[in-house]
């Protein structure tokens, strides 16, 4: 797969976490490294979670937005489910 600098590639849960492997930690260490529970590590890889999503990113040295492009804007600001779904039903 390569490097995942061109932005049209998408980054799915499985190339999030081959390149926190490839840089040479696990899941599991990066969220012992942030006294944070393993699990809501992992369930950000799936589900909105704003603390978990910021580490990954972080760690990876990549934008939040680009890593969870459905959650963030480019401008760092955070898409709110709730809020785009009450937006449709008008």
């Amino acid at each position: 797969m390569g490097s995942m600098q061109n932005p049209q590639e998408h980054w799915d849960r499985y190339a999030i976490k081959a390149a926190i492997y490839r840089k040479g930690k696990t899941l599991a260490a990066l969220a012992r490294d942030h006294a944070m529970s393993e699990t809501t590590l992992r369930t950000a890889l799936d589900k909105p979670c704003k603390s978990a999503e910021l580490i990954i990113a972080g760690f990876l040295d990549q934008p939040v937005y680009v890593l969870f492009p459905e959650r963030w804007t480019k401008d760092g600001k955070r898409i709110y489910p709730r809020v785009i779904k009450r937006m449709e039903a008008r």
